[in-house]
């Protein structure tokens, strides 16, 4: 069952009153020790509402649209509501025209023999994307990274089973955790090639108020326990799935260059955005033969980032 859809804007109402934002905000900045944090909440307190409500009626619309222009609505929704998280930990956003960009391209689409899957995106120096991973999620150096659409979509946990039908490749593996522990199959340390204190490394780099020890290991699994294991699966490499309520890793060796999760349905948004509105002959065709393997993978991530963005980005302002 998919996590309510309305409650996750019934429990970002409470943004709605600037008095709120303004001390929610200003609690943020003082982490920072920002010197004029109360002037600075003050004067983002409206910003950062209404970056909330107009991210909520893009949703909104999107859920009542057609899907030959949802990715459009649902794209520009994602946009303000980063930039509502982005207020919470950068008082002055935007300092700058260039981080105003989208901060990605996509490659013109070829005609003959195009398969979404395989077309890629290619992250830029400055630009709306860059900068929330920074700011966000302290991730740098991603000038020039390219993603293919396959590596993207094989990153959303809730297009797993779609795609392990459709032999797309299934790279996620469930993981069993309770208030004490965290249960981690083996075949995470088999995939990494990494050994159990190896691995409880790699959790500890991604970690920054967490420490994490290895309470035991046996040829299935190891297990592992934190001072905050709710904080510890909020994070990379943890992902989370919508639809059965369950926490995944990803089992492929390239996942150590692991993106939060919310920054993969950013980078399919943009290209499919963009090839709904610029490659219209290409997405029309798409949407009226079902001929690839393209649509059902597409219409299956538009439905479940509608429902996912809104939970990721209250996890983010809640966190």
């Amino acid at each position: 069952m998919l996590y309510p859809y309305n409650n996750v804007w019934d429990e970002l109402c409470y943004f709605s009153s600037a008095q709120y934002s303004k001390n929610y905000l200003q609690t943020k900045y003082e982490r920072f020790h920002s010197i004029d944090k109360k002037s600075k909440a003050f004067h983002n307190a409206y910003p950062f509402l209404y970056y909330i409500e107009h991210g909520k009626s893009y949703f909104l619309a999107a859920r009542q649209s057609q899907i030959n222009v949802k990715p459009t609505l649902l794209f520009y929704g994602l946009v303000q509501l980063i930039k509502a998280c982005i207020l919470t930990v950068d008082p002055n956003y935007p300092s700058t025209t260039a981080i105003l960009a989208h901060g990605v391209t996509s490659r013109k689409i070829k005609k003959t023999g195009y398969s979404f899957l395989e077309d890629e995106v290619k992250i830029q120096k400055n630009g709306l994307f860059t900068h929330a991973a920074k700011e966000l999620f302290n991730i740098t150096n991603l000038d020039g990274e390219k993603f293919m659409m396959l590596q993207l979509l094989q990153s959303i946990p809730e297009l797993s089973t779609l795609l392990k039908i459709t032999k797309k490749g299934s790279v996620f593996v469930p993981i069993n955790h309770d208030d004490d522990t965290i249960v981690v199959p083996e075949q995470i340390l088999s995939s990494y090639h990494f050994t159990a204190e190896r691995f409880i490394t790699f959790l500890q780099s991604k970690q920054n108020t967490v420490n994490i020890d290895l309470v035991s290991q046996d040829p299935r699994n190891i297990k592992i326990k934190s001072n905050n294991n709710e904080r510890l699966l909020r994070n990379v490499p943890f992902y989370f799935n919508l639809s059965n309520q369950s926490y995944y890793l990803k089992t492929q060796k390239e996942s150590l260059m692991i993106l939060p999760e919310i920054l993969y349905h950013y980078l399919l948004l943009y290209n499919l955005s963009m090839i709904c509105r610029y490659e219209t002959d290409w997405w029309c065709e798409l949407l009226q033969t079902f001929s690839t393997d393209d649509y059902p993978l597409i219409n299956q991530f538009l439905t479940s980032t509608e429902q996912k963005i809104p939970f990721l980005i209250h996890r983010l302002l809640t966190l």
